[in-house]
């Protein structure tokens, strides 16, 4: 293996000029740069690229170790795995996967039409932009031969011209748009957009300066001001959600849920200005979602019990704090590191590739009381949604099919005699007493 001064001398011998430039926007004005053709194996993958950065630390955590591609052979192996797999493992010392559709595309193109845009290198030959792209050209270099894969096309970007700041921005401005290729992972988005916002001094207590920020970055990611905005508050209730578990940082452990924190990031918003002093009770109700295991669609329905239900969502809100003073934190409220950062696809077919920017089950909370938690959200879900009914015919029916399962008794006797017995008297005195109490409606119906 080369070290970084032998990589810098070795490209700067081999490296060929090639007969045209690529214009890139660098610090607020156009920059031409020159492009070379220079050798793969003096090039060396970015284990601090952004597009895996939650993954990375998924990787770090199985392993036991950092991953070090310019000391270990073996690491490199990994990041490319990262890069271009789905459904990773940790087998021995290095991370598998599935080769993902995205990969297979990647690979057809480049076979066909070889290479289109240069990759983006510092001297000494660390890659900056085009990792997925080096990453595939390496494998193929293993599965097929170096035949017509020695060599690629660069452009060099020393550090006295463009600094790590003006870098951050030139990679997320050509990495974080709609059009990109292949999109950032869910948290992976969510990060790059959390740096440029620091990078920016976002003050994330003040809403004045989220939009300002907003406002900053919208061009750079080609989104609306609004959607930047809703994404800066999926970072901030993310940030705060490992904070409140006492994991900050540790990004690996949400990996697959940017659309609950995107949902729960647009009712905080509305709480913040309205609602300032409860804001604490919401939060804590959307956070017992998360860790229940519930889908953004969840959240979605909480959102609209708050708007339209106040009643009902208060009730949840008390159960939540009710089943959550049960909670064993000795310890803290760790989260576990997913088996694997794609658990959710590990058993796809091979002609039916999950979407890499799908929802994931969500984290595993050590001790926490999911079952009473996800009850207690499902019966208000489906109190609220039944409450937005009109028709009563439906929502009859609707309960006499829920009913007639338990028609012949025996399920309910059972239930009486077992460890939630009292639960089940409660509400079956709950629907007699409505059965005595209406009974006189259809006695004077007839």
């Amino acid at each position: 293996m080369r070290n970084s001064n032998e990589r810098t001398y070795y490209i700067e011998q081999r490296k060929r000029l090639v007969e045209r430039t690529v214009r890139i926007w660098v610090r607020g004005v156009w920059h031409d740069f020159q492009v070379y053709s220079v050798p793969v194996d003096g090039l060396l993958l970015n284990a601090d690229n952004r597009r895996f950065r939650a993954e990375k630390m998924w990787a770090q955590e199985h392993l036991g170790r950092e991953l070090d591609p310019e000391n270990n052979p073996v690491d490199e192996l990994s990041i490319a795995s990262l890069l271009l797999d789905v459904s990773h493992r940790v087998e021995g010392d290095k991370v598998v996967g599935k080769p993902s559709g995205a990969y297979e595309a990647l690979k057809t193109d480049w076979m066909l039409r070889k290479q289109e845009s240069p990759l983006w290198i510092r001297p000494d030959g660390t890659v900056r932009n085009g990792n997925r792209r080096l990453s595939m050209i390496k494998r193929l270099q293993k599965q097929v031969g170096s035949s017509s894969l020695e060599e690629v096309e660069a452009i060099i970007l020393p550090e006295t011209l463009i600094d790590e700041p003006s870098l951050l921005e030139m990679e997320q401005r050509e990495q974080l748009t709609e059009n990109f290729k292949v999109r950032y992972n869910d948290i992976d988005y969510l990060l790059a957009l959390r740096e440029a916002a620091e990078i920016r001094e976002i003050q994330w207590h003040e809403r004045d300066s989220i939009n300002d920020v907003a406002g900053q970055l919208q061009s750079m990611v080609e989104k609306s001001h609004q959607v930047v905005v809703r994404d800066l508050f999926a970072v901030k209730y993310m940030d705060l959600f490992l904070d409140d578990s006492e994991q900050p940082g540790q990004y690996h452990r949400l990996l697959k849920t940017l659309e609950r924190f995107r949902d729960i990031g647009r009712m905080m918003m509305q709480v913040e200005e309205q609602y300032p002093l409860e804001a604490a009770e919401i939060l804590q109700t959307l956070f017992a979602a998360v860790r229940a295991n519930k889908g953004h669609l969840d959240i979605r329905k909480i959102r609209s019990m708050f708007k339209s239900d106040r009643t009902r969502f208060d009730k949840l809100a008390s159960k939540v704090a009710e089943a959550e003073a049960k909670w064993d934190t000795t310890g803290g409220p760790a989260l576990s590191n997913p088996l694997s950062p794609t658990l959710f696809d590990v058993d796809v077919s091979d002609d039916e590739e999950t979407d890499a920017d799908g929802e994931g089950p969500g984290p595993d909370v050590a001790n926490y009381p999911k079952d009473e938690v996800s009850t207690a959200i499902d019966l208000a879900i489906d109190g609220f949604l039944a409450s937005q009914q009109d028709d009563v015919a439906q929502v009859l029916q609707e309960v006499w099919n829920r009913l007639e399962v338990l028609a012949d008794g025996g399920r309910i006797s059972t239930a009486l005699t077992g460890e939630d017995g009292s639960a089940v008297q409660q509400s079956l005195a709950k629907i007699f007493g409505w059965v005595d109490a209406n009974r006189h409606l259809l006695e004077s119906a007839d």
